[in-house]
């Protein structure tokens, strides 16, 4: 287990400090990062990843132009062609836990249930990112999936566990 492991009492807390931050004046916008930090390592470590930061080597799904981009260019660095992408948004992920807190519904079931369904990694080109900026970073879709192709984003497989290792 991970130093770095978030408990469910740890994600209650982070919710209820999203709370007493919006309830103080603070915006969403800064008042709900630390509880996406924590869903992030939270939702990666129960899908059997690391608490560490994602790296595209770490990742098993590959959208179709990215892979082919990686095939071309074996030895480019990855920060310049690259982004590992969440499925759902950290921010849309991060407001689901936060719609199980407010429900009095966030336990480890719950949390399991949520990640196995929504926490996936994908690793897509620049160019994909910016299109699904675009299209689809603020809003919550039912599925990462639905999320991807909103954007036209192409996979060839669809792995149930993507994750950062």
């Amino acid at each position: 287990m991970s130093k770095n492991a978030i408990t469910i009492d740890q994600l209650r807390l982070a919710c209820r400090h999203v709370e007493e931050m919006m309830a103080a004046g603070v915006t969403e916008n800064l008042a709900i990062r630390t509880l996406e930090l924590f869903a992030d390592v939270y939702a990666n470590l129960h899908m059997g990843g690391s608490a560490t930061p994602h790296h595209v080597d770490q990742v098993e799904l590959w959208s179709v132009k990215a892979r082919k981009l990686r095939d071309a260019l074996p030895d480019a660095k990855p920060r310049d062609y690259f982004r590992v992408e969440h499925g759902t948004s950290q921010r849309g992920f991060a407001c689901k836990i936060l719609g199980l807190y407010r429900r009095d519904k966030l336990n480890a079931r719950t949390m399991i249930k949520l990640a196995e369904r929504d926490y996936r990694l994908a690793v897509i080109t620049l160019d994909e990112d910016k299109r699904l900026n675009k299209i689809a970073r603020s809003k919550v879709f039912d599925t990462p999936d639905e999320r991807w192709a909103a954007a036209d984003i192409k996979f060839q497989s669809q792995p149930t566990a993507c994750v950062s290792r």
